[in-house]
């Protein structure tokens, strides 16, 4: 079963009740699923699509909020103990938890693992299925192969950055640079179709995409020649709904609305290396008190707002310009990097960098200003893995919250769920 929107529930109930005798109010089927079987047919096409979309949308915003947890961008303020383990990152040490069993909306803390594949499946369904079908049955086929594409590469990319495994179709388990190599085929075929289509945003984020991806995976060539073809003040977001629990922007949702996550005190004053505050990773501390009491809640600025229907609608970046430049400094290097970075700071009022240009402080450099740019945006736990960052609090230092010790989670190894139920993994 394949679920709608909120809206669209509400709107068929209305007019179930209103064809209804009240005796049998009981009796109605809810009308908040449909037959999987109505994507079979062509004319669905738009809407299987539209609801692959949703599903990596809500996935996403519970993916950003788990990698920001067990990173060093969030941090817990909540009661409930399954989602403990993130913040204390031993989440790697209890492959039963809520990581790999959790949807993007659970009361029980956010999933990862089934989440993102829910999506991960629903596109790449969508993809053959659409694939099957002739441009005469599907009109519109190949602007809607270009969207499930980017979005199946985008589901892919993000179980990378997370999974230290993940297993597709009841296949084998595929690591971290298998994931990438899939992602970045899914953003070719986004491109390829999105030109055929012009639909110009989508080759674009999928540029983006794809430049990341063959980033990680040591490409630095192919993820310059990409990333320079992102123009600046580009952005592809994922759309955000204040009147749809699964189209939250979720990062505001667990800090200023619900009070359940908070900014990490080491992430508060993130400064420039000359000691300036840097607006793109300004925090705002709110009056909210949180569920365990301890103290008020602090939220990413750009994603606070003045009211929760503002901030539940505030869209949370897909591919920007912004990453596409960090992915061009990072793969050139040296003095290129520099003038990228500086005109960057050029743009929100920050002095240049003046320090030194040696291989380890260029690296340096960048790995900082990722994470003020890119700050509550998911990338954060990624890069720590990737770059071998020193994880603070120290892995053996007691955890205040609830007892027990920090220890070494970054990605998240393949949950029970997948090993006890696909027959290709022993």
């Amino acid at each position: 079963m394949m679920r709608l929107s909120n809206k669209v529930a509400v709107a068929a109930g209305a007019v179930v009740l209103a064809a209804c005798s009240t005796s049998r109010y009981l009796d109605v089927t809810s009308p908040n699923s449909v037959p999987v079987g109505i994507f079979d047919q062509p004319t669905s096409a738009t809407l299987m699509v539209n609801s692959a979309i949703g599903d990596f949308e809500c996935a996403i915003g519970a993916a950003v909020v788990v990698e920001g947890i067990i990173s060093d961008d969030l941090a817990d303020s909540q009661l409930g103990a399954a989602q403990w383990p993130y913040d204390r990152r031993d989440a790697n040490t209890q492959t039963n938890g809520i990581y790999g069993t959790s949807g993007c909306t659970s009361n029980q803390g956010p999933g990862i693992y089934t989440p993102l594949s829910t999506a991960r499946f629903s596109n790449e369904n969508a993809i053959n299925k659409l694939t099957a079908w002739s441009d005469a049955q599907v009109p519109n086929r190949t602007a809607l192969l270009a969207q499930a594409s980017l979005y199946d590469g985008f589901a892919y990319g993000m179980l990378g950055m997370s999974m230290c495994q993940a297993a597709f179709d009841l296949g084998p388990a595929v690591d971290q640079k298998g994931m990438f190599a899939l992602a970045e085929k899914r953003f070719t075929d986004a491109i390829t179709f999105g030109t055929t289509a012009g639909l110009t945003n989508v080759v674009t984020a999928a540029y983006v995409g794809r430049a990341r991806m063959r980033l990680y995976q040591g490409n630095s060539a192919g993820a310059i020649a990409d990333a320079q073809l992102v123009p600046k003040g580009f952005v592809y977001n994922s759309n955000t709904d204040a009147a749809d629990n699964r189209r939250y922007n979720r990062v505001f949702a667990v800090t200023q609305q619900t009070g359940n996550y908070t900014v990490e005190p080491v992430s508060l004053n993130l400064l420039t290396e000359n000691g300036e505050a840097d607006p793109r990773s300004a925090v705002v501390v709110t009056a909210v008190r949180p569920a365990d009491s301890k103290s008020v809640i602090s939220v990413p600025k750009k994603f606070s707002a003045a009211t929760t229907a503002a901030g539940d609608a505030i869209p949370l970046p897909l591919a920007r310009y912004e990453e596409a430049q960090l992915i061009l400094a990072e793969a050139q290097g040296g003095a290129s990097a520099v003038t990228i970075i500086n005109a960057m700071r050029a743009t929100v009022s920050l002095k240049p960098y003046t320090g030194g240009t040696d291989a380890a402080s260029i690296k340096n450099l960048v790995i900082d200003e990722r994470r003020r740019v890119l700050f509550a945006e998911g990338f954060r736990n990624y890069d720590i893995e990737r770059f071998s960052l020193t994880l603070v609090p120290a892995i053996g230092t007691t955890y205040p919250r609830v007892g027990g010790t920090y220890g070494n989670t970054t990605c998240l190894p393949l949950p029970d769920v997948e090993r006890f139920n696909n027959p290709s993994i022993t």
